[in-house]
């Protein structure tokens, strides 16, 4: 009988499992994949290093740094270039600087004279309170409270390059909970802030957010995490069934002999060399996509809960390296990026100038950029082959940041389920989630599914379920 068994070895469920096996506990991590991390992959060729995955670890914890300082990752750790903070904003063909503050907010010209008067105005509008805001939209929340120009040219790109979302279809509360709790504990979003920084201030939690990556790679989070773990990490392992008693869970699953299982693998290509195993636990923690999870082979009460949820929708992305001469870019890509709003009407959803954001991301005198593409906004795109995606994005590319001539370096990685969104059916999807954890007290959820979906709430998500042991 271990202590745990958990499922997923993504970032939180690594981090749950190391925190778990420090603590002296004994612990399996079971992982369909051949690598641990989950879509936290580099890749490099002739020079240039690309995220597959997510591009890079926003700080926003002090304990996640003191974290990777006890994984021994302080001389990979990169902080981003501090002449790379600027976001730009695509309108009317151009990238314009995305306000930073305040007093940029109403001198930019990213936003017409009436967007800036809605802005200043933000203050004095009326809250709403629950029951009717905590079913608001993103989109319903920032006309409400700054205009539609904000939501726009502001909160619409924010949106895509954060899920790849629809902000008329995520809901605040979810998916922005602090935005949501500005309002309510402030009235407002400026009066909220404030008080939200004068707080954290007095409690001394306040802590600067700062964009970090690996001299290697994101990847080698995961992979020195997977090291540390050794044998207790399960690859190329798929759930077969979970079965509850009064002593804990039971956990069958097999697993191939080492042969890499992509996403578009199935599991009959390697069932000639698939084995079983069977484990027992007392705790059962689950790090999986929603969809995973409903898979699962769950004794009858627990799948009948499942089934009858509506699953988060999970857009697919592509995520397009370039790599360029400078000489092809007259934009100077001084800068973290650029996102394109809605109203744009472009192919791309923005573009990341990762050899801006950090060093030894290109060759010597070349750029890198990591282009995003489809999404919620444009679905069709999602069985598009290299070449026509090269095609969609040089020619956005052109127009905004005077690119010509064809990429000295391309590779291409394609998420057919990439970034669950915090619509309406996160209500739902969470009341169930939390309602089995308190029918079954040895059961727990985390992940992206349920904690939020940047990298640093995956990884305090890790945190807070070995705490919770």
């Amino acid at each position: 009988m271990q202590d745990a068994i958990i499922l997923g070895g993504g970032i939180s469920g690594l981090t749950a499992g190391y925190l778990l096996q420090q603590k002296g506990l004994d612990v399996s991590i079971i992982e369909a994949r051949s690598h641990p991390g989950g879509p936290i992959t580099t890749y490099r060729e002739n020079g240039y290093l690309h995220e597959n995955g997510p591009n890079s670890l926003l700080l926003t914890d002090p304990w996640v740094e003191t974290f990777i300082t006890e994984l021994g990752l302080d001389d990979q750790l990169l902080h981003s270039d501090p002449n790379a903070a600027k976001r730009f904003i695509v309108r009317n063909g151009r990238p314009i600087p995305a306000p930073a503050s305040p007093f940029q907010a109403v001198t930019t010209p990213l936003f017409s004279l009436k967007a800036k008067l809605g802005f200043l105005s933000e203050p004095f509008r009326k809250k709403l309170a629950p029951p009717e805001s905590d079913t608001e939209s993103v989109a319903s929340f920032v006309k409400r409270r700054m205009g539609p120009e904000f939501l726009d040219y502001a909160i619409d790109p924010f949106v895509s390059g954060i899920y790849a979302g629809d902000p008329k279809e995520l809901i605040l509360k979810h998916a922005f909970p602090l935005m949501y709790g500005f309002e309510q504990d402030g009235g407002s979003i400026l009066k909220g802030a404030l008080r939200y920084k004068k707080k954290r201030k007095a409690e001394g939690t306040s802590y600067k957010k700062e964009s970090i990556t690996f001299r290697d790679g994101l990847e080698i989070l995961p992979q020195t995490i997977a090291r540390k773990l050794g044998n207790r990490l399960w690859l190329n392992s798929s759930v077969v069934a979970i079965n509850r008693n009064d002593k804990g869970w039971q956990v069958t699953w097999k697993q191939s002999d080492g042969v890499p299982r992509s996403e578009a693998t199935t599991l009959k290509r390697a069932q000639a060399s698939l084995t079983n195993f069977e484990g027992f636990a007392k705790h059962l923690i689950v790090c999986l996509p929603s969809h995973a999870i409903k898979k699962i082979a769950w004794q009858t009460d627990i799948a009948e809960q499942l089934q009858a949820t509506p699953d988060l929708p999970y857009p697919a992305v592509h995520s397009l390296a370039l790599g360029y001469k400078k000489e092809q870019i007259k934009h100077l890509l001084d800068g973290f990026g650029m996102l394109i709003p809605s109203k744009e009407k472009r192919n791309i959803l923005g573009a990341l100038f990762s050899s801006s954001l950090y060093n030894q991301r290109a060759p010597d005198e070349h750029h890198l950029l990591t282009v995003m593409i489809g999404g919620r906004r444009r679905p069709e795109l999602a069985h598009k082959t290299e070449n026509e995606l090269i095609d969609l994005a040089q020619k956005d590319l052109a127009d905004l940041i005077g690119l010509t001539g064809d990429p000295t370096f391309s590779h291409l990685t394609s998420w057919p389920q990439a970034i669950p969104q915090y619509t309406a059916a996160f209500t739902d999807w969470s009341k169930t989630l939390r309602g089995l954890e308190e029918d079954c007290p040895n059961l727990h959820f985390g992940g992206h599914s349920i904690d939020g979906i940047a990298l640093g709430a995956s990884i305090l998500s890790g945190k807070k379920l070995a705490e919770s042991l």
